[in-house]
C-alpha cells in the first residue's frame, strides 16, 4: 500500500512535538492509548529520512507486536513523502492506516487552531477501532512463527481462523495455530524452481521458449507473461500478467511444480518480488526504453531496478553484449553469473568460463551465418547444439531472436531442472500466431497478410522493420499498410518518434483512436480525446514533406471504423498486401481480441 503525508521538511521535529502533545491530551480520554505513546516517544525526529507518518504506523504494529515487514519511506518534491509498506495481516493495514493518519490530521489542525477540534461520538468511534486491532491480529505464538518463516526466506500467509499457509506450489501445506509445526530449518524444502526473465526487450520470447524447454520434461509449470498467466496448459489470467501479483497468486496453487515470471519495470517497482530465493534470473539487456517514467531518467536508474528482480538468484544469466548487464554482474560473485554472448568469438566465449560458472555463445560460418550453440565451463566447450531446423519466432531466425534463444537454452542448462533430448526440443521450439500474438504474429487471409505486432519504442521498432522486409519479401507482397494507436500514457515524442520509424516500414497508415486511454489513471495532460492520431498523422505528413513522398494517411475514431475501411481499402487494392496492425498496449484485451478476430477472419464470420 502507498500512502502520502505533506509537511515541509523543515518543520518535521516540531510538528512531530505537536503530534505527540495530541496523543497526550487524547489519552486523558482513552488510557489504552499509553502504549502506543511509549512506542512513539522513542522514535527521533531529527534523524535522517524521518517521515512522521511512517514512524506513527511503525509505532503501532510495533505495540501491537507485528512482526517485521518491509516498508520504504522516500522523500518526494514539494514538501511531500511518500512511503510505500506490505503487511502480512490485511484488515490490521486496512485499518490501522486510517487511523494512523486521523490522529496525524488532528495534529495538523491543532497547529492551526491551537487544539484538536475532535467531537466526542469521533473520538469514541476511533478509540473503539483503535481496541478492535488486536482482535483481528493472530495470537502472539502464531505470529511469533510468522516471524520465524519470515526471517528463514519461506513463503507464508495468514488465512485467518488460525490457519497458516507455508510454501511454495506442490510443497506449500496449511497449519492450525502452532500445533505439528513442520519443521522449517531448510527453506529450499519449501520452494519450487523460480525462473525469472527481465529485459527491455525480448522478455515475453524468452520466456516462451524457456517454458517450452522446461515443460517438455513433464514439470507443472506456473508462468507469467505480458500476454497472460498459466497453470500448466491451463490459462488463469488473460493480458498483462507481468507483476508480483500475479506471481505470488500462482505460487499458492498446490498444483505448480516450478514457476517462470516474466518481471518489467512497472511490476518491481509498484509490487515488488514476492519471494525469497529465485534458481535462475536472466537479464537480456538495458536500453533506453520508458525512460522518464516513475522516476527513471537514465538508462543506470532503470538497470538498477531490473537488478531488483536479479537479488533473490542463485544463479543470474547475462548478456556480455550489453553494458548495464556488465555493470550489474561487478555487484555479484563471479560464480553466480552465466553469461551469453551473440557477437562475441567462441575464443573469447571460451576464455571468459574459465572466470565465471559458465558461458553461452554463437558458432557461425565464415559469412557470419549461425550454426551452432555453444555452452563452455571451466574453459572447455560442455555442449554444442546444432541450428539446423531451429527457427522458432513464426519461422524466423535473426539475430534478436537468436540472442533469445541463447539466454533461454542457457538459464535451460545451468539451471535444476533437466532437459531431455536438446537435439530434437530445439527444432520443435515454436513461437507462433497461436502462443506469441502481437509479436509479429502472422496470419494470412487470401492475398493479404496481417501482421500483429506490441512494438513502440526504438528497439523494438527496429527489430519489428527487420522482420516486416522478410515477411514481405517472402510473401511477395506488392503494398504494405501500417495501421497504428497510442496510448496516452506514452509522452507524445516517443510517439513522434515511432511514427518516423514506421515511416519506413509502410506505403501507407491508418491511425486509430483509443477512446479509453484519456480516462486512465495514467493519461499525462499532454493529450485530450481525439489528439493522438492526429499527433502521428502530422508526423507522418511531415515525414512525407521531407522524403518528397506522397504516402496516404488516414485518421479514424476506433477499431470499428478502422475494420470498415480497411475491407474497403483492401478490396480497392487487390494483390499481395501486407497489413500490420501496431498496438502497443498489452492491456487492452478486448481490442486486442477484436483485433485478433479480424486478422484471423473471425469478426467476417461472426458478421455473416
Amino acid at each position: 500500500m502507498q500512502a502520502e503525508c505533506i509537511v515541509p521538511a523543515g518543520q518535521w521535529p516540531a510538528w512531530w512535538n505537536t503530534a505527540l502533545q495530541v496523543l497526550e491530551r487524547l489519552q486523558e480520554g482513552h488510557a489504552h492509548l499509553g502504549k502506543w505513546l511509549e512506542q512513539l516517544r522513542e522514535v527521533d525526529p531529527d534523524r535522517e529520512g524521518f517521515d512522521p507518518l511512517a514512524a506513527g504506523w511503525r509505532g503501532l504494529v510495533d505495540m501491537l507486536g507485528v512482526p517485521d515487514y518491509p516498508m520504504q519511506a522516500a522523500s518526494a518534491a514539494e514538501g511531500k513523502s511518500a512511503w510505500f509498506t506490505a503487511c502480512p495481516y490485511e484488515n490490521l493495514l486496512e485499518l490501522g492506516l486510517p487511523l494512523t493518519r486521523a490522529w496525524l490530521n488532528w495534529t495538523v489542525a491543532a497547529r492551526q487552531r491551537g487544539k484538536p477540534p475532535i467531537k466526542a461520538d469521533l473520538f469514541r468511534s476511533w478509540c473503539g477501532v483503535f481496541d478492535s486491532l488486536s482482535g483481528i491480529l493472530p495470537g502472539a505464538a502464531v505470529m511469533g512463527l510468522h516471524q520465524q518463516l519470515w526471517r528463514q526466506g519461506i513463503a507464508w500467509q495468514w488465512l485467518g481462523e488460525g490457519k497458516t499457509r507455508i510454501g511454495e506450489g506442490v510443497r506449500q501445506v496449511t497449519i492450525e495455530g502452532t500445533a505439528d509445526i513442520p519443521p522449517i530449518d531448510d527453506p529450499d524444502a519449501w520452494r519450487i524452481p523460480i525462473y525469472t526473465v527481465t529485459g527491455s526487450v525480448g522478455k515475453t520470447t524468452t520466456v516462451r521458449l524457456l517454458h517450452q524447454l522446461l515443460a517438455a520434461g513433464g514439470v507443472c509449470l506456473a508462468l507469467t507473461a505480458s500476454d497472460g498467466a498459466w497453470i500448466g496448459d491451463n490459462q488463469v489470467a488473460r493480458g498483462d500478467s507481468i507483476g508480483g501479483v500475479s506471481a505470488r497468486a500462482l505460487l499458492r496453487s498446490p498444483l505448480a511444480e516450478a514457476a517462470i515470471f516474466e518481471q518489467g519495470r512497472r511490476g518491481i517497482l509498484a509490487q515488488g518480488v514476492p519471494y525469497a530465493r529465485s534458481e535462475v534470473a536472466i537479464l537480456l539487456n538495458v536500453q533506453p526504453v520508458h525512460l522518464g517514467v516513475q522516476g527513471i531518467e537514465t538508462v543506470e536508474d532503470m538497470a538498477d531496478v531490473k537488478a531488483l528482480g536479479l537479488r533473490p538468484a542463485k544463479v543470474v544469466v547475462l548478456n556480455h553484449d550489453d553494458p548495464q548487464c556488465r555493470r550489474i554482474a561487478a555487484q555479484r560473485s563471479p560464480e553466480t553469473c552465466v553469461w551469453f554472448s551473440t557477437s562475441s568469438r567462441p575464443e573469447e566465449i571460451q576464455a571468459l568460463s574459465e572466470s565465471v560458472l559458465g558461458t553461452a555463445g554463437v558458432l557461425r560460418d565464415g559469412q557470419g551465418n549461425p550454426l551452432a550453440l555453444g555452452i563452455w565451463r571451466g574453459g572447455q566447450l560442455e555442449r554444442r547444439f546444432g541450428l539446423e531446423g531451429v527457427a522458432p519466432y513464426h519461422g524466423l531466425l535473426g539475430e534478436k531472436t537468436l540472442e533469445e534463444l541463447l539466454a533461454a537454452v542457457a538459464a535451460a542448462w545451468f539451471g535444476p531442472l533437466p532437459v531431455e533430448d536438446w537435439d530434437a526440443r530445439l527444432p520443435a521450439l515454436r513461437l507462433d500466431s497461436e502462443n506469441h500474438m502481437f509479436r509479429t504474429s502472422v496470419h494470412k487471409q487470401g492475398d493479404t497478410v496481417f501482421v500483429l505486432d506490441k512494438a513502440g519504442e526504438e528497439a523494438s521498432l527496429a527489430i519489428l522493420q527487420d522482420a516486416i522486409d522478410q515477411i514481405a519479401n517472402r510473401e511477395a507482397v506488392e503494398w504494405r499498410i501500417a495501421v497504428m494507436t497510442r496510448q496516452a500514457s506514452e509522452p507524445p515524442k516517443r510517439h513522434l518518434q515511432s511514427a518516423r520509424m514506421l515511416y519506413h516500414i509502410a506505403d501507407e497508415f491508418v491511425c486509430f483512436d483509443r477512446p479509453d486511454t484519456y480516462a486512465g489513471a495514467s493519461a499525462l495532460p499532454d493529450y485530450e480525446p481525439g489528439s493522438i492520431p492526429v499527433l502521428l498523422r502530422d508526423e507522418l505528413d511531415r515525414q512525407n514533406a521531407e522524403h518528397e513522398t506522397n504516402k496516404p494517411v488516414t485518421v479514424l475514431p476506433g477499431w470499428a471504423e478502422t475494420e470498415d475501411f480497411l475491407r474497403k481499402r483492401l478490396a480497392e487494392l487487390g494483390g499481395k498486401t501486407l497489413v500490420l496492425v501496431n498496438q502497443p498496449s498489452t492491456s487492452v484485451h478486448e481490442l486486442n481480441q477484436s483485433i485478433i478476430d479480424f486478422a484471423t477472419g473471425k469478426a467476417d464470420v461472426a458478421d455473416g
